[in-house]
This record gives C-alpha cells, structure tokens and sequence, in this order.
C-alpha cells in the first residue's frame, strides 16, 4: 500500500504552513498593523488605543486561513519626544488541524528633530505555538487489510506542537504639517533575526525565513477637505519579491475641537495579479476600515481566486490636557510692550481720604468762668465711588483665547461656544474696554500671517458685536507670529499659537 495518508496528511500541512508564513507580511491594510509592517511605527502613535484586525484568505486545501491580531499602544511623552509602549496577541487558523497563537511586545522611541518631522525607532519580540489537532496514520499500521494503532510506525514522527521565539526591528520616519496631517513618511524593517525552526518534524529544519520590508508614501495634494497620497510597499522573503503601489484618497466631512470626520478609499495593486480596495471611515475617537483583494489575472493561484477580506477597527482615548486653576494670580497679556507680561486683571481700589477734622470753639454755659470747650467735629467730604473688579472666574474665562486652525479665521463650534462664556463676562462687566488681539503660527509668509491675524481679531469682534457688545468698547490688533505662547517647533504648540486674546485696556 503506498502511504498515502502520511504523503497527504504532509502535502496539506506544508500548503498551508506556507500560506501562514506568506500571509503575516502581506496584510493590505499594512498601515493599521505596526506588528506586522515595521515596529518603528509604534513609536508614531501619538494617542493611546486599541486595535482590532481580521483577515480571511481561500486557500487551495477547500479551507479558509483567518489571521486575528488586537494590539494596544500607549504612548508617554519624554519632553518633546514620545516612548511607545505596545503588546499584540495574534492567533492564525489554516484549517481545522493547523493553528497558531503566540504573543508579540514592542518598544519605540521617537525624535522630533525638525518641525514637523520625527524619527523613530522600534524592537519588538515574541513567542508563538504552532500546534496539530487531529489523528493521523501510517500505512505501516495496516495489517492484513485493518487498522493496528498499537502497531509501532516506522514513519517520520511528527510532533504535536512547536513553540518558536521571533525578534524584529525597524526605524521609521514621518514627516506631518502644522495640522497634524502625514506629508510623507518612508521605513524599512528586518523581521525574524534569529529564523527559528518551525518544523512539526522531529529531524526536520524548517526556519521561519528573514524578511526584509520597506514603505514609503508621498502626499502629493491637499485642498481644503480633500487630500491625495500615493504609498507604495516592497517586502523581500525567501528569495522573492514584490511590492504593491497605489494610493489613498481622503476627504474631510467636518472639523470639530475634538478632531475630524473623515472617509477615505485606497486602491493598490499588487505584483501577484491582484488589486485591493479600501474603504475608511474615521472620526477623533473611531476608525473603521475595510478591504478586499480581488484577482486581476486568470493565472493567479487559486489560494487567492476567490479575494482576501481584511476589516481593521481602531478604539483611541486622547489624553486629556492639562487645565488651568482658576484663581487671582491667572494673567492676561499686557498690550504695553512686546516683552510685557501682564499682571493678573484688576483695577486698583483707591483708598479714602483720612477724616479731616476741625476744632470748633463752643462756649460752656454753665460756670463763673467762660471755659471753651473744644468740640471735634468730623468734617466729611464726598466719598470717591470704588471702582469694581474682576472676579476670579470671570478672569479665568478672559485668560482663555479662541483657537484657530492653520490658514483660517473661521470660528469653530467649540471657538462660539466659549465666547457666549466671554459675551456673558463683558455683560456683567460693562466698565470696561477689550482690545482683540490676533496671532498666528510660525508657518507662512510674515505679509500673510499679519493680516491672517488682523481678521481673525476682526472675526471674534464680529461676534461679539452680534451678541450685543458695544462697537466702542472693543477694538482689534494683529501680532502675526512674532509672540507665540510657545515657540517649540510641534503642532500642539502652533495650535496654542493661532489665536485671539483678550486685553483689558480700561
């Protein structure tokens, strides 16, 4: 009898294992798998979230191979630099009998180094088990027609499960504008340094092979809401390569305080014959993404003839910024000098004048002599009217500013709603005046910047005067960039920077 069940039982299980070998540096939505495509991604993430990925490939044993990754990232800023702490569990089903689980820990650092741009370098490691489920026979336990399990096989022994250890690295660059927005980036990575052995034969020598990966991507077009990006991806693994170019195309439904709404579409295509389509949906909180692999060639194998389906889910949690006390000492900038800092709003009581008093010499009436009697009597004069004050939370709202994205003077929702808090501080206080100052960031030309700034004091006066303010207590000033809150070269300090602030001038 030939031994068919153990040459079929290998065939089956060496189709698969290498679908699950090609399958992990493969996955289309490579951007939303840091653990799969490039640990120097880790340390880009800026915010702390969890992630879901789900992918489920035909393979040509009538079966379906499904890949499931949840990772978590958590990010700790280290002055202007970030360190990007990450854990991954991963589970691959090839079949009914072929399964592996194992778990991956990554650490990155990241380096601004230039505005806007950062560089990061990641390491990752884990151990996974790949593990046999199922009976399987020999042809040598057939004896005389039936099946002998206690009869000892002189075939290959096969083991049940294999435990392996993998260690990758990679470095990553990413370069944002003052929105936050990537304008390019570029990686490359090495994964399984050590190419351990994943064989389920006891004398057997099957090393997970060295792989090499690289991405790169360009915006090449950004308007007001719509953006273009062309990304392309090379990987190199066992003496094979190939690479995928496409790109993805976003547009901005809203921007709110919070972040922005945002649908995206990805097309790409693969040098194995197949094209990819990506869908997106993101919001500050939420991303939802979905892709398909679709065949574009008759001859391309039949593990991929009927499309790959990938879905990516990310959960992000913002850290929340730090807030100001409230309180007497909170300041407002001074319009007297560019280097001034303002003292705390107030308006000085000004003491009352001491008692003056005279002396009145009144006669006694009763006695032989004429005795004086001094009598002291106060004499008053009009008492000076006390000039009112700020109280703590109404100077706590002044010292807040409107906030202001990159080349717009346009108020936001968040922008209208903290000044109704300003309208209701200048109703209750009508005694005095406010000068408008608006700034910009460090980014554009001067001319620009100051008249940017001039209509965004003119924008928040416009306001104000509709929510019933007096036209003559307010007035405007722009500043351009010249006195940025913070002159670091981050986004987060360029947002502090567009803004109008409050001066009180009387």
């Amino acid at each position: 009898m030939k031994k068919i069940y153990l040459l079929i039982f290998f065939t089956l299980v060496s189709n698969v294992c290498h679908k699950a070998l090609a399958q992990e540096p493969n996955l289309s939505m490579y951007h939303y798998t840091p653990f799969l495509t490039n640990p120097g991604i880790i340390g880009v993430q800026e915010d702390v979230r969890l992630m879901l990925n789900y992918r489920n490939q035909a393979v040509d044993v009538g079966e379906n191979f499904t890949t499931s990754m949840l990772s978590g990232y958590y990010p700790i800023d280290v002055g202007n630099h970030r360190m990007v702490i990450a854990g991954a569990f991963l589970a691959d089903k090839g079949s009914e009998f072929l399964k592996a689980n194992g778990g991956l820990a990554g650490l990155a650092y990241s380096v601004n180094f230039a505005k806007g741009m950062e560089l990061s370098l990641g390491v990752q490691g884990g151990f996974f088990q790949r593990r046999l489920d199922g009976d399987f026979t020999t042809d040598d336990q057939f004896i005389n027609g039936g099946f002998d399990p206690n009869t000892p096989s002189s075939e290959t022994q096969f083991n049940r499960t294999r435990g392996y250890a993998i260690l990758s690295s990679g470095l990553f660059w990413q370069w944002k504008d003052e929105e936050g927005r990537p304008k390019a980036f570029a990686g490359g990575s090495i994964f399984n340094f050590t190419e351990p052995n994943i064989s389920f034969v006891e004398s057997g020598d099957d090393g997970l092979p060295l792989s090499l990966k690289g991405s790169a991507g360009l915006r090449v077009y950004q308007g007001m809401n719509f953006s273009i990006m062309p990304t392309a991806r090379w990987i190199s693994q066992s003496g094979n390569n190939f690479v995928n170019i496409g790109s993805w195309f976003r547009y901005d439904l809203e921007n709110t305080e919070q972040g922005t709404k945002q649908i995206g579409l990805g097309l790409w295509y693969h040098s194995n014959d197949a094209g990819v389509v990506s869908l997106e949906y993101n919001q500050p909180n939420l991303t939802l993404a979905a892709s398909y692999d679709h065949p574009v060639s008759t001859e391309i194998n039949t593990a991929q003839g009927r499309g790959i389906f990938e879905i990516a889910i990310a959960f992000r949690l913002k850290k929340a910024a730090k807030k100001k006390k409230a309180g007497p000492e909170t300041q407002i900038t001074n319009s007297q000098g560019p280097e001034t800092k303002a003292p705390a709003v107030r308006v000085e009581e000004k003491p009352e004048k001491e008692e003056v008093r005279e002396e009145e010499i009144k006669p006694l009436e009763e006695g032989p002599k004429q005795a004086k009697e001094i009598i002291v009597k106060e004499k008053s004069e009009p008492s000076q009217p006390t000039q009112p004050t700020l109280s703590a939370p109404d100077r706590s709202v002044l010292s807040e500013t409107v906030k202001f994205k990159l080349n717009s003077y346009d108020l936001t929702d968040g922008s209208k709603a903290f000044l109704e808090d300003v309208t209701d501080v200048l109703k209750r206080n009508d005694w005095f005046k406010v000068e408008l100052v608006g700034h910009t960031c460090d980014l554009g030309p001067e001319k620009l910047n100051s008249e940017l700034s001039l209509k965004r004091a003119d924008k928040v006066r416009q306001y104000l005067l509709e929510k019933g303010i007096a036209n003559d207590r307010l007035s405007t000033k722009g500043e351009d960039e010249k006195k940025p809150l913070d002159s670091s070269p981050t986004e987060e300090a360029r947002r502090k920077n567009r803004r109008v602030e409050f001066r009180i001038v009387e």
